[in-house]
């Protein structure tokens, strides 16, 4: 009896491959995460970009908006910059007003934070307390506060009156018009930035308090070397907003002191709407919008250089 041979199959040494195309050398880009910046792209070049040429384009041009004509007179709107009272008292109301509103908004904010931070019902409903006043417009701050200051019917000399004592004349004298105007802003402006004070408190963690207590430390030697150095970034930002908010007021004060008395609670951007809109001379008011740009701009630079070297950044 003869046996057959049965051929069995052989695995294939050499199984098919998955045709790859072949890279001729050109990189794919991937266009969706540009297409979704675009409009916020185009927003910005409209809104901000343009606007910022074309005032440049503005104060290099003397308006002469009764007959109007156009004439372009280079860089003299600066160089009157240098030579005008009223805009170097500006610039130093400016100064003194940021230099003194932004360290008492910082300390406040950060104070308030500390001493709301737990959430019980009480400090719940004063955490909305502080709040309240940044929510309102300014037409209604102002208003409040310039009633409240009125030497003849207002609250605060009514109660001094009451009490036998001198009334002050918050609003009509040039150093009392500048502290009314600085506690105005610190009121209104505490609350934002005690909730960003807030945040950042919420991301420390409490095991370096818990610690710190285990080994005696008190209130204030948490506070000083946990709660500040872990705030640093924080307070780089409160800093930053606060110094662009302080350089850019306007509302609040053109409605509670209207620049006076006698320029003494001017600011640069209500110089510039006077010259812009009350005298009629929009490339003088723009001149002195592009000489705040870049102030507020080195001034923000040298606030982060200096958190950077203190290692908050």
């Amino acid at each position: 009896m003869i046996a057959r041979k049965t051929s069995t199959p052989t695995a294939d040494t050499n199984p098919p491959t998955l045709l790859v195309p072949e890279n001729r050398g050109r990189t794919s880009i991937p266009l969706a995460p540009y297409l979704f910046l675009l409009p916020t792209l185009a927003m910005l070049f409209v809104f901000s970009i343009v606007p910022l040429f074309y005032g440049l384009w503005m104060s290099l041009h003397d308006y002469d908006i009764v007959h109007g004509s156009i004439r372009f007179i280079a860089l003299d709107n600066y160089w009157r910059l240098v030579h005008d009272p009223q805009f170097g008292q500006s610039l130093f109301n400016t100064v003194w007003y940021t230099l003194s509103v932004v360290p008492l908004i910082l300390v406040v904010s950060i104070a308030a934070a500390v001493f709301l931070r737990k959430s019980t019902p009480a400090r719940v409903i004063a955490r909305a307390g502080f709040y309240i006043p940044f929510v309102l417009s300014p037409v209604v701050v102002a208003t409040s506060w310039r009633w409240l200051l009125n030497e003849d019917l207002g609250v605060i000399d009514g109660f001094l009156k009451w009490a036998g004592l001198t009334t002050i004349p918050w609003l009509t004298d040039d150093t009392w018009a500048r502290v009314s105007v600085i506690a105005t802003t610190v009121w209104n402006l505490t609350g934002f930035y005690m909730l960003m004070v807030l945040a950042g408190l919420s991301q420390i963690n409490e095991d370096l308090y818990e610690a710190a207590r285990i080994e005696g430390a008190s209130a204030w030697q948490r506070f000083w070397h946990i709660t500040l150095p872990m705030l640093r970034p924080t307070i780089l930002l409160v800093l930053v907003l606060a110094t662009v908010h302080a350089t850019q007021a306007f509302e609040t004060i053109l409605l509670l002191t209207d620049g006076g008395p006698a320029g003494a609670t001017r600011l640069i951007i209500q110089n510039m709407y006077q010259s812009a809109f009350a005298r009629l001379q929009p490339g003088y008011g723009v001149a002195q919008a592009m000489f705040l740009l870049p102030l507020i701009s080195l001034v923000a630079w040298f606030q982060m250089r200096l958190f950077r070297k203190a290692g908050a950044l």
